[in-house]
């Protein structure tokens, strides 16, 4: 049992150890009736989670919908996720470097969906969980999820795409060095002619768009920026 204390509707739900339909209208109405806005309600949220593994879809819906939201908008910087939310968000879900459960590794996916900018620190964490399912003895719940294969399979890419399209230009994927790096270790974990085909030809379409580790292209703005205003000085 967890030692997390709830309050009223939440405690009620812990002790049936499972989430229904009923619930989920119950918790949006007295235990967040704004939302979640704190890191108490996510962890209260997570609590929840946790405990109670027979979930109806309503509350999969509220979890991801309403972490994810409060993750990018609610926590500084409002509307992306710079290094030190990424961090906060991998402690908070994934303290053993594993996303352990599904709904979990959607709730991040969503969160970079709504970013207008996400560090690389946060995509090359996701992107290693399809390094680790591909290793002897996966725990994550990407492994869980996708078929058993030593290869790129189309369930890892549809996971790939979701996390790096924003980086598509002119037919090419712009990434970070680290993001390409984890793209590439995942190819020398698998038999090439066994991946789904979209995946080689995504391999011969990388490029970086730094030489600096960890740089992001808001720093690369900043700089071009601050460029032009010393030239026109």
């Amino acid at each position: 049992m967890s030692e997390y204390r709830f309050s009223f509707p939440a405690c009620v739900i812990a002790g049936k150890g499972r989430i229904e339909t009923c619930d989920v209208i119950m918790l949006r109405k007295h235990a967040f009736p704004d939302g979640v806005r704190s890191r108490d309600d996510v962890a209260a949220m997570l609590a929840l989670h946790n405990l109670c593994p027979d979930q109806c879809d309503a509350w999969k819906t509220f979890f991801v919908e309403a972490l994810a939201a409060y993750a990018v908008f609610q926590e500084r910087p409002s509307g992306r996720i710079d290094d030190e939310k990424a961090s906060w968000l991998m402690r908070t879900f994934s303290p053993d470097g594993t996303i352990s459960t599904g709904l979990e590794l959607e709730m991040l996916l969503h969160a970079i969906e709504l970013a207008s900018e996400t560090s690389d620190n946060l995509s090359v964490f996701v992107l290693d969980q399809i390094r680790m399912s591909l290793s002897p003895n996966p725990g994550c719940a990407h492994a869980i999820a996708r078929l058993p294969a030593a290869a790129v399979t189309a369930y890892d890419l549809d996971l790939i795409w979701r996390l790096l399209r924003s980086a598509v230009d002119r037919g090419r994927l712009a990434l970070s060095l680290r993001e390409a790096a984890v793209l590439k270790e995942i190819d020398l974990l698998t038999e090439g002619s066994q991946n789904h085909p979209p995946w080689n030809e995504m391999m011969t379409q990388i490029v970086t768009f730094d030489q600096r580790p960890g740089a992001t292209l808001r720093a690369l703005a900043d700089a071009m920026s601050a460029a032009s205003e010393g030239q026109a000085a």
